[in-house]
């Protein structure tokens, strides 16, 4: 379907269930739920200057859609129960949602991470999903940009490396962010980056902004959670994977949005409904305070 065909067939949607936001007798209103062909996207309105999305972490399996011959197929376990566990995490700490977009087609399928030709395997009806998932990242964009000015994305995976800890990818390569201070600091090296939109304001705090007490990683390991890069682990050891086609493609100079991928590790955080909920608290309280610091962006 078309893009404008799918917003103009949607509308009715948007028009009505943020009616029932007015409701005081509905203290816990839904998101307003968008969804394209067949439900395989799910894009979960949002008003807060955050998008969230979750390419792997679909399960569906339909037969309507070729299996992929080439690239990486491996399923992120609990990553989408992971990414509506944020969600409900931010509307408990702030009334407020971000904008949270879900691919619940399993990889084998579609990969939403990847360019079109590697991820949609030339079907007309998988390039369709995967043009839904990244229409759905953009049209929350907009809605950000329009109601404060920029904003963060966050592409949310899961890892299953041997090492138990976040990793959060920039789109530096960990030869990279083991360069000198200086060489780090420089607007070019920052250019390269997801955090340019605000870290360029400020180029010799960039290293701090990556590993510092006040970066994600530190936060998040102030929250008890390992994380690299960190104070404790500037530079992460490979393998370590650094941010991939939607990190670069939504953080891209013009877009208005500096973001991260975050690679999780299973256990404590996405392997129970307990460690979810627990793991979604910390990165609502913890992002709160870096976007405060770093982006000028209140979400409290």
């Amino acid at each position: 379907m078309p893009h404008f065909l799918r917003g103009f067939l949607l509308a009715p949607v948007l028009v009505w269930l943020p009616l029932r936001f007015l409701c005081a007798a509905d203290p816990q209103p839904p998101a307003a739920v968008l969804y394209g062909r067949n439900q395989y996207v799910e894009y979960r309105v949002g008003t807060l200057p955050v998008v969230l999305s979750a390419p792997h972490g679909g399960r569906e399996k339909p037969e309507e859609l070729p299996d992929r011959t080439r690239g990486t197929f491996s399923f992120d376990t609990n990553t989408q129960e992971l990414a509506r566990a944020i969600d409900q995490a931010f509307f408990e700490r702030t009334g407020q949602r971000p904008h949270v977009i879900l691919c619940r087609v399993h990889r084998k399928k579609v990969d939403c991470n990847r360019e079109i030709g590697e991820g949609a395997a030339d079907h007309p009806l998988t390039q369709q999903l995967w043009h839904e998932f990244q229409n759905f990242i953009v049209d929350a964009q907009k809605a950000v940009l329009a109601k404060d000015g920029h904003g963060f994305y966050i592409d949310l995976h899961g890892h299953g490396h041997s090492l138990q800890r976040l990793e959060l990818g920039y789109a530096h390569s960990a030869r990279e962010l083991a360069l000198p201070a200086t060489q780090i600091a420089s607007p070019d090296f920052i250019q390269k980056g997801s955090l340019q939109l605000f870290a360029l304001k400020n180029p010799r705090e960039y290293p701090a902004l990556l590993s510092g007490p006040m970066s994600f990683g530190g936060l998040m390991e102030k929250a008890g959670y390992p994380s690299t890069p960190s104070p404790s682990a500037p530079v992460p050891t490979e393998p370590y994977f650094n941010g991939g086609y939607n990190l670069r493609t939504h953080t891209a100079q013009g877009t208005g949005f500096a973001g991260l991928q975050i690679e999780t590790h299973s256990k404590g955080v996405r392997d129970t409904e307990s460690s979810r909920r627990t793991f979604a608290a910390a990165l609502a309280e913890q992002l709160a305070t870096y976007l405060e610091t770093h982006a000028g962006l209140k979400i409290r």
